[in-house]
This record gives C-alpha cells, structure tokens and sequence, in this order.
C-alpha cells in the first residue's frame, strides 16, 4: 500500500510555489511533475501522504489526490500464485469424499426412518472417502433386509453426492378368504426367523428349524379342553439355501470406468489481460472445470478368482429378482467352479430368507 503512487493536482501560484518548495525541503520526491497554464500536476508515493497533508493545512492550498492506478486485487506475486493453486487443489482433494446422503423416498417419515438407519444402524459417519464407502450391492442388501417393504435400492453417485431410492414393493390385492378354515403349514424347509400373523396359534419359535409341511401356525385354539376354529393368517418367515447354477461365457466385453474427476481450463487471455490492468476478472472467466469420466472396452477372460468380484454380483441381483416380493438374499456360498476354454460353470448356495407359509384346509375331524 505505501508504494503506490498518488496523482496531485493544485492551482498555480504563490501558494503552490511554496507548497511545492515545502516538499522539497522535506526530500518529497516528486514524480513526472507538470506546470499547465492553470494547474500543477505530479506523482508522489502514498508513504508521504500525512507531509503532504501538512503542507496543505500551512499554505491553503487545495488539492485534488487520487490513486494512479486501481486497487489491485490480482497481484503479481508469490502469494497471489499460491491463492490460485490452492483454489484448484482444494476442490480436487473434497472431491474424494463423500459429503452428502440424499435419501429420496415415497413419505418424509420413511426418508427420516432409512437416513437414521443408515447414520445409527450402519453407523456411517459422513465424511467419508469415496474408496471406504460401503459397496453399493452390500448397501442395498443391508437396507433391504431391514425394510421388507422395499422390492429395490436405486444408489446414484453424483461427484460427493450419493442419492438412496427406495422402491416400494407394489401392493397386491388382498385375495378374498376363503369360507373354509386353514392352517399354515411350511412350503419349505428351514430356520424359523420373524412372524407376521394376525390370527392363529404359533406352533414354533424363532431360531427353531422346521422341516417341509410341519404346522407352523394352527387354526385350531384349544381351551379348557375346547375346540375353536380360529382360522390362521399371517406369513412366517424363514432362513433357507437355495441352490443355483450358472454357465457364462468366459470371455466378455466390459465398459470400465477408467477415470473420473474434474478437468481444469485456463483462459489465459483473460488471466494476462487481469494482471495488466491490475484488476480481478470473475474466477469463472479465468478458470473453467467440468466433470468427466472415461471409460474403457476391455474384453476379459474369467476365471476363478474373478468369481466374488465379478459374477457373484450379477447371480445376486438375478436371483433376488426371481423370488416372491419381501424376500431377501442374506448371505451367498460359491459350492465350486469349472472354467475350460469357452465357459466357466459353477454352482452358488442363497441364504434367502422368505415367507414359507402356505395355507391348508382344516379337516372336519381336527
């Protein structure tokens, strides 16, 4: 600031005379000073400021003061370098986390009820690097086993940003009841989980194992050695393994991400014209970014190793789509895998866990 120059200029005569001459006793120097036919002009440096104001106030005489040049923002210096890399290192290092979850579901209440599992219950701190963030196939798995309602998971990625959809399953038509009066028995084999029932009488507990056409929930209530047909509804749910085979191609075509991120563009026209008249353009017009991604053809051969990574994934999403809406795929098994030239076969164990609940008519005799 105290080596800018200012830019004076006064009226001649007698008292500009010594104004001037007061100046040059106290070693003011005075800069490309010109005498006009009425008015004296020159440059002096802003740290003489307060002699000059001195002078004024001793001899009267009245000055017109203003800066040479504007106030430069945009310096040519060390610091002004370091400003602007900084503006670009700081947005490239933030964009390899993740900031935000964005939950994007039917109600509010159901949007508050999914953030709060996934803050509390999967006990996921924001922020977090984009590389320790929960795998999108295990993300939605977890969700879907804690909100039976939902038949799926969109998980968009936006730069920092991750968007959770949930789907809710559609609602089917009640069936009308029939007038005859059932049971429910098991369709399958398994490990009893959770129930759903709104009448009958349970016949088995959670974590207990029940076998294929066992009671699970009785029509039939018997009380003070009475009889009553009561009917049993509901759904019972149940952990069992469900085998799956699968042939694929061993050589497939895949589209890969190779790189993503931001790419920088700068104007330097417009840089060199700001640093020539000492004067900051808007950032924009200097620096322009846009996101980008590359992706890559690559055409891989498959082979054992490439099982959990690659074709475990797709089996699940496949799998998960075949089954009766409210079922869940807990956890996977590779059994084995054979690769010869064209194809890679194996067979992989689900631990689905799904209502087995089906009904039966009561006898007359029960």
């Amino acid at each position: 600031m105290n080596q800018r120059l200012l830019y004076i200029s006064l009226k001649q005569g007698n008292a500009a005379s010594s104004f001037i001459q007061y100046l040059k006793n106290h070693q003011v120097p005075l800069y490309n000073i010109r005498f006009k036919q009425q008015e004296i002009t020159f440059y002096v440096a802003h740290f003489h400021l307060p002699i000059i104001r001195n002078a004024r106030r001793n001899y009267y005489v009245k000055l017109k003061i203003r800066y040479a040049t504007p106030n430069r923002i945009l310096q040519k210096d060390i610091v002004s370098i370091f400003g602007l890399l900084i503006l670009l290192v700081i947005p490239i290092i933030l964009s390899q986390f993740v900031w935000k979850i964005d939950v994007q579901a039917n109600t509010v209440e159901l949007e508050d009820e999914v953030y709060q599992y996934l803050t509390d219950g999967l006990a996921i701190q924001l922020p977090v690097r984009r590389g320790q963030f929960t795998e999108d196939y295990l993300l939605r798995q977890q969700l879907m086993e804690q909100f039976r309602e939902f038949s799926w998971i969109h998980i968009t990625k936006q730069g920092s940003h991750i968007i959770v959809a949930p789907q809710l399953a559609p609602k089917l038509s009640v069936p009308k009841k029939a007038t005859k009066k059932q049971h429910l028995i098991a369709s399958n084999s398994g490990v009893i989980t959770h129930f759903k029932i709104s009448s009958g009488v349970r016949k088995v507990d959670p974590n207990e194992t029940v076998y294929k056409g066992d009671t699970l929930v009785s029509g039939v209530l018997e009380r003070d050695g009475k009889h009553f047909v009561v009917d049993a509804q509901g759904e019972v749910f149940a952990d069992y393994w469900l085998e799956s085979t699968f042939s694929i191609p061993r050589q497939v075509t895949l589209n890969v991400l190779s790189d993503y991120g931001w790419e920088y563009k700068w104007n330097w026209e417009q840089l060199q014209k700001a640093l020539q008249q000492q004067s900051i353009k808007p950032l924009k017009t200097i620096i322009s970014y846009t996101p980008y991604q590359k992706f890559e053809q690559k055409t891989e051969l498959i082979d054992e190793d490439e099982i959990n990574t690659f074709v475990l994934p797709l089996l699940h999403e496949k799998m998960i789509r075949s089954l009766p809406l409210e079922s869940t795929i807990k956890n996977e098994k590779l059994l084995h895998v054979t690769t010869d030239d064209d194809t890679v076969k194996g067979k992989v164990l689900f631990l689905v866990n799904e209502n087995i609940a089906k009904p039966r008519p009561i006898d007359q005799g029960e």
